[in-house]
């Protein structure tokens, strides 16, 4: 049993989530049973997403693994200690002002996670990100879908009307993908406001690849 928490700014959370379990049964994908993920750094990273203002699925969008992680946030998550981090990070599109976040990341056996907030926000995070590695995905705890979503819906990011739909669609992403790419998981609260979404989602690719890249260092 693993926990962790966060004090000393406006918002405290808990977290607990049971050990990764390995894989009892894992049936690669056609095309991919001879490709051990070790050597697939180059293939794709698969992104989905829920949208809470909305109620929409969408994905997966698709982007290469060879994608530059975000060079400040990858050597603050070197240098932290144990497996959690928290702090600022900056987002900014073309031609526009930085937008202030602060993420809440942390790392497990098999994925990690990340939140990200609204600066100063008060209310839960704007966007919640999970990352499974190509490396890890063999070590997937049977239960992820279902820890996910529950701590979604504790942070209140899922409507309770939704939770089946959007269990049964990580489910289903998960069973789709190929052994040799990586999935990433993103479930937006709607607090962040619709005309500046595109900033989030450009937040949101650059820490999952940064995720990415660090687990795939430890």
């Amino acid at each position: 049993m693993l926990e962790f928490g966060v004090s000393g700014y406006p918002f405290c959370i808990m977290l607990t989530l049971k050990s990764a379990k390995a894989a009892s049964a894992c049936v690669p994908a056609p095309g991919c049973a001879a490709v051990p993920p070790q050597r697939c750094r180059e293939t794709l990273v698969q992104l989905y997403g829920w949208d809470s203002r909305s109620s929409t699925w969408h994905g997966p969008n698709e982007f290469t693994s060879g994608k530059v992680p975000w060079t400040r946030l990858l050597d603050a998550l070197r240098s932290a200690p144990g497996q959690s981090w928290y702090g600022p990070v900056n987002c900014c599109s073309r031609r526009e002002p930085a937008t202030r976040f602060f993420a809440l990341v942390h790392a497990f056996a098999d994925c990690a996670t990340a939140m990200i907030y609204c600066n100063e926000s008060k209310t839960g995070p704007a966007e919640i990100v999970a990352v499974l590695p190509a490396q890890r995905r063999s070590r997937l705890r049977p239960e992820f879908a279902f820890e996910f979503l529950s701590f979604a819906r504790f942070l209140g990011s899922v409507d309770a009307g939704a939770e089946f739909r959007v269990h049964d669609a990580i489910t289903a992403a998960i069973a789709e993908a190929r052994d040799c790419d990586s999935v990433v998981f993103s479930i937006g609260s709607g607090l962040w406001p619709c005309d500046r979404e595109h900033v989030l989602s450009e937040c949101v690719e650059k820490i999952a690849v940064t995720l990415l890249e660090w687990l795939g260092e430890r």
